[in-house]
């Protein structure tokens, strides 16, 4: 049996959000359905693939305060599904704990 190396609890999240690869505005809104969340990820089923170490800005809410993440690992699931794993971005979990 294969194991898992996780650092945080997941939690089943399924919704339809939105983002853009990159970061400002320049990017297109690309649509996305989320699988589960944590405090440190996500991981969700996307329609285009992203290459591992891109960064992201997630355009809708999630029940988490952070809204940047860089790609971790991606599988194609078929022609036009990838699953991604992303991981939250170290500094704006920082830069919000700083502000409470």
């Amino acid at each position: 049996m294969k194991s898992e190396k996780r650092h945080a609890e997941r939690y089943d999240y399924p919704a339809r959000i939105e983002y853009v690869a990159g970061s400002g505005k320049e990017g297109e809104v690309s649509p996305a359905v989320t699988i589960n969340i944590s405090r440190i990820g996500i991981s969700l089923y996307a329609f285009e693939p992203l290459a591992e170490g891109r960064e992201i800005e997630i355009r809708s809410r999630l029940p988490v305060d952070r809204y940047r993440a860089t790609v971790r690992w991606i599988r194609t699931e078929s022609d036009s599904m990838y699953k991604i794993g992303l991981m939250f971005r170290e500094e704006e979990h920082n830069n919000a704990a700083g502000k409470a």
